[in-house]
């Protein structure tokens, strides 16, 4: 079992003062936003005399078109030297322009000074990197990513990851894990962020950092919307004095619905709650209400007052400090929690129209 939830907030719920989040994501210009850096690459591109050469800096963009910072010609033996600025730690790609355009991804920081060799009929099988810490990684993944298996690249990119969290390449080797959904899981969403709050910690203004940030929180939702993780169970006070635990209704799909009496947006969303309830009830649906409230009888007559017809309604009667709070990360209410009945979570802070689509898909209404 597992408690590894995000607390969604949503505006207009009701909250309490909590730290702020590890990461902060701004949406300020890319390249305004940095002082630049010079880098230095050079090398030797064999069978590539004389033609072009440039670095390129796709995720930051301008009006639509990669960001072009160094360009040059290789010499008659295919020898280069770049030396350039880049507006901080991020992704580049070292294009070379021939019959084709080849290409070699590379994460660069301030201060870089990396060596390159390879040959262009083979430059996606093999080149020889040095200079930088994940040289032996570029190596390696250019090997791997020649046989064209996706599921070597994801193996590959978990175990590099988890091996260096604060490695540049994993600039790179994110990518393959992003376009992995069929292998994600628990273990990777810990590495993930574990790098990026690695990167984070490294230069917290960055694109790279960025793309991580929001990349995390991706996988956050999509593994929280499908079954990924079991809800956590807890026991907690009915309403006429027994108790009753979640997993006491398992088998059911179950709406865990936290929200208090005196929380004004909780009770303007319950009639949309009532109304969900009377539509799925014989759908074997139900509703588990867990009160954040500290008074008996005001939650008693807002439970008769909202006309909450299900049976299962809880609570601890210690408001925030109630157990469900840090369990569940709750950091703001109304906050939902949709389970399916293996127990295990398929939607987090879904409401209003979201929560209807979700229950439509559910049982094909």
């Amino acid at each position: 079992m597992t408690s590894i939830l995000i607390a969604l907030s949503i505006l207009g719920s009701c909250t309490q003062e909590y730290d702020e989040p590890n990461f902060e994501v701004q949406s300020d210009d890319i390249i305004s936003s940095y002082s630049a850096n010079n880098v230095l690459i050079s090398g030797q591109i064999r069978q590539a005399s004389n033609m072009k050469i440039t670095l390129e800096a796709p995720l930051m963009q301008s009006k639509g078109k990669n960001i072009e910072l160094s360009s040059d010609s290789l010499d008659g033996n295919g020898h280069f030297e770049m030396n350039t600025s880049i507006p901080g730690l991020g992704y580049f790609m070292l294009k070379i322009y021939g019959e084709s355009v080849d290409s070699i991804e590379l994460t660069l920081s301030p201060g870089d000074d990396i060596t390159i060799e390879a040959q262009k009929d083979s430059i996606h099988e093999s080149i020889s990197v040095d200079g930088v810490m994940w040289s032996k990684d570029l190596e390696a993944y250019q090997s791997i990513r020649a046989k064209q298996n996706p599921i070597a690249l994801s193996n590959f990119a978990a175990q590099r990851m988890k091996a260096t969290p604060s490695s540049p390449f994993n600039v790179i080797l994110s990518n393959h894990i992003m376009n992995s959904e069929d292998q994600w899981n628990e273990e990777r969403i810990q590495i993930f962020g574990r790098v990026a709050e690695a990167f984070y910690q490294m230069d917290p203004k960055s694109e790279a950092t960025q793309n991580f940030v929001r990349n995390f929180e991706l996988m956050q939702t999509y593994m929280l919307n499908n079954g990924f993780y079991e809800a956590p169970d807890f026991e907690s006070s009915t309403i006429d004095g027994g108790t009753i635990s979640l997993s006491d209704l398992r088998g059911k799909y179950v709406l865990i619905d936290f929200w208090a009496s005196w929380c004004g947006p909780c009770r303007k969303e319950n009639p949309k709650v009532v109304a969900l309830y009377k539509k799925y009830k014989n759908q074997n649906f139900t509703i588990l209400s867990v009160s954040l409230d500290e008074d008996m009888t005001r939650w008693k007559t807002a439970i008769e007052k909202d006309n909450l017809s299900w049976p299962y309604h809880v609570s601890d009667l210690k408001g925030w400090k109630s157990a469900v709070v840090p369990l569940y990360r709750i950091e703001g209410i109304p906050f939902t929690v949709l389970v399916n009945p293996k127990g295990r979570i398929i939607g987090v802070n879904l409401r209003g129209p979201s929560l209807e689509e979700r229950m439509q898909n559910i049982f094909n209404f």
